[in-house]
């Protein structure tokens, strides 16, 4: 038997989990995903791509720790063995005026030291109280997302480029399961009224010699990426505008040139906006949604990871293929 799989968002998010379930499946699955966004018009597509957990909520702090791990180690094996994806370790500094402590699991990072008030000066950030040094990852979101898509098209899978006003739009009897992976679009199809936007504007720049990343005030950020570097942020909740602000530019501008002087006058080569789809608790668990048809259609949602899509993706989509996994079992008793 043949399963029937649609994936509903062809984010990281989306695009991960159909990757997993062609992998498990092999030539006993067709997935679909539907989507009226593909790469480079996704929000996953905005970020630089660092693993670092940012702007992401969870009641389960250990299961939070197992997927980005599990994630940190999945980019690690794509730094070494994938060349064409958009995976390579980097050190960087935050800085704060407040203690800023690694977020779940120091051990995980490659490297991770507290600095000291003396190294601090000495790199020439005295106006901070507090630094740490790390060594991570960044996922550059576009060049991954694309190797993903080419992977996902050689093992058979469809995309239907498609804009849902409601699951039943999908002719969802036509699926033996759906995996929600719609980000703020839950609100709209499941009535979801927990997720909201963070809104996250970013300037992408020429500067070669940017080596290390740099994060201010949990806020303002250099990150290095293949041919740029990227400016941010903003974390703007509850606002949907898509739209270029000046003021946010000038904002992120004034505020990065004046940390690191090396930023002033560089070329800028792009600006975008996007919205992370936040929630008081990552959604990933199991559902049914009866068609207007009459047909029970089990749903397996995996959406809600704020600013951690990247921090996350690849072992939120092993537990959401495992959900659809128990469900398939199920269907095949019948």
């Amino acid at each position: 038997m043949v399963w029937k799989v649609c994936v509903i968002g062809a984010g990281i998010n989306g695009i991960a989990v159909a990757r997993e379930l062609q992998k498990r499946y092999g030539s006993d699955i067709e997935v679909t995903i539907v989507t009226d966004k593909k790469t480079p018009n996704t929000t996953s597509d905005v970020a630089a791509g660092l693993w670092m957990p940012h702007l992401v909520d969870g009641k389960n702090a250990d299961l939070l720790k197992k997927w980005a791990r599990e994630t940190f180690e999945h980019i690690a094996h794509l730094e070494r063995d994938s060349p064409d994806s958009g995976a390579f370790m980097c050190s960087g500094y935050v800085f704060d005026n407040e203690p800023s402590p690694p977020d779940f699991d120091e051990s995980i990072y490659h490297t991770f030291k507290t600095l000291t008030k003396q190294e601090i000066e000495q790199l020439g950030f005295s106006h901070f109280n507090y630094g740490n040094f790390y060594t991570t990852y960044f996922l550059e979101p576009s060049i991954y997302l694309r190797k993903l898509m080419r992977e996902f098209a050689a093992e058979g899978g469809k995309i239907l480029e498609k804009k849902l006003e409601t699951v039943d739009d999908l002719a969802p009897e036509d699926y033996d399961l759906i995996v929600n992976c719609s980000g703020l679009g839950s609100r709209q199809l499941f009535g979801d009224e927990e997720i909201i936007p963070i809104r996250g504007h970013v300037i992408r720049a020429k500067c070669p010699s940017m080596k290390h990343f740099y994060i201010f005030e949990n806020q303002f950020h250099c990150f290095p990426n293949s041919d740029t570097v990227v400016l941010g942020g903003t974390a703007h909740k509850g606002d949907y505008d898509l739209s270029i602000r000046p003021a946010d530019t000038q904002l992120i501008l004034n505020t990065v040139q004046k940390r690191l002087p090396q930023l002033r006058g560089v070329e800028i080569i792009q600006e975008r906006v996007g919205l992370r789809p936040s929630r008081k608790n990552i959604r990933l668990e199991t559902d049914q949604f009866l068609t207007r048809t009459g047909k029970m259609v089990p749903i397996v949602h995996n959406y809600g990871h704020g600013g951690s899509g990247i921090t996350l993706f690849y072992g939120c989509a092993k537990a959401a293929a495992d959900f659809v996994e128990v469900e398939l079992k199920e269907k095949s008793k019948i």
